[in-house]
């Protein structure tokens, strides 16, 4: 007696998963290599280049030699390449939602074909938001990670890129991540508003810019200032972000802010000259170690923004879907 074997069950490929990655594949193609090219000339830069621009400017050593060719210029202009794709990341987010995963489809009547087949709203723009976050989730991490590894352990830091560098601030630590996130929110919120394209990639970048720049307005107040006063607040830390310099007249008494008078003596006579002038001297600053406390406040804040813009977002669709 002879039994025939069951057929091989095949996967299953027509969930609301597989359809998000079969439609925007050449976004997540694309992403992909941009990632895979990124990290292999950063890791470049952690080794080989490095050490290449560590020797060029150990020989640069004449005075008035500016090492801006050779390895060094090629190690800076490779770096700042590099940050190119982490600083467009949220504004590529961005677009791709609001103007492609979430515009379009409402636009041309894709994603009404999808509620129709037993797919909630609900459901679909969940999908929607999680595979793009997920892949750019999984792109972000070793790409942001290694940037901020050649930043720390490089010359750079030493020469052209203080911690407080409001570029290097937002393309290092968990800042990106996060932005990347509310880039994915804002697109998806203007495109279930606007149901077009290029309505929906547009708005969300003009909102997302202006959270941008607010960031780095108010970016030095979410943490308390160290302050100096005395003689030390003509020195303070090389690597500080410093706010405010001043200085107290000894004749009336009068605080001038912005004022940095004496931090250039030459000679300890220069200073005593200068010093009886004045009475006191601050300064106010962000140490070095304030980068990370300053990082996670701001991400925090940027994640509290996120979860808000989606939570509007699906109200705004169960509003308007059928």
């Amino acid at each position: 007696m002879t039994y025939a074997l069951p057929a091989p069950r095949r996967l299953r490929t027509t969930g609301p998963v597989w359809v998000v990655l079969r439609l925007h594949r050449v976004a997540l193609w694309t992403w992909t290599a941009v990632v895979v090219a990124s990290v292999l000339v950063l890791l470049w830069l952690y080794g080989p280049g490095a050490d290449a621009a560590l020797r060029h400017l150990a020989a640069c050593t004449a005075p008035g030699c500016e090492p801006d060719g050779g390895a060094w210029g090629r190690y800076k202009d490779l770096y700042e390449l590099t940050a190119a794709p982490i600083a467009a990341a949220p504004y590529a987010a961005t677009i791709l939602m609001g103007g492609i995963c979430v515009g379009r489809e409402l636009e041309r009547g894709t994603a009404q074909l999808m509620w129709a087949q037993a797919l909630s709203p609900a459901r679909w723009l969940a999908t929607t938001l999680a595979v793009p976050a997920a892949w750019f989730t999984a792109g972000m991490v070793p790409l942001v990670a290694l940037h901020h590894l050649v930043w720390s352990s490089g010359p750079l830091p030493r020469r052209d890129l203080p911690w407080h560098d409001p570029d290097l601030f937002a393309t290092t630590g968990t800042l990106p991540l996060t932005r990347v996130l509310l880039g994915l929110a804002l697109g998806a919120l203007a495109g279930v508003l606007y149901r077009r394209a290029a309505t929906g990639g547009l708005a969300g970048i003009a909102v997302l810019l202006v959270t941008g720049v607010l960031g780095m307005r108010y970016r030095a107040s979410l943490w308390p200032t160290a302050t100096d006063t005395g003689l030390e607040a003509l020195r303070p830390p090389s690597d500080a972000h410093v706010l405010e310099h001043g200085a107290v007249l000894r004749s009336t008494g009068e605080r001038i802010g912005n004022n940095w008078a004496c931090v250039d003596a030459d000679s300890a006579a220069d200073l005593r000259r200068c010093t009886e002038q004045f009475k006191d001297f601050w300064v106010t600053y962000h140490p070095a170690s304030h980068y990370w406390p300053i990082q996670l406040l701001e991400s925090a804040v940027v994640l509290a923004l996120t979860g808000a813009v989606v939570a509007v977002a699906f109200r705004v669709l169960r509003k308007h879907a059928p």
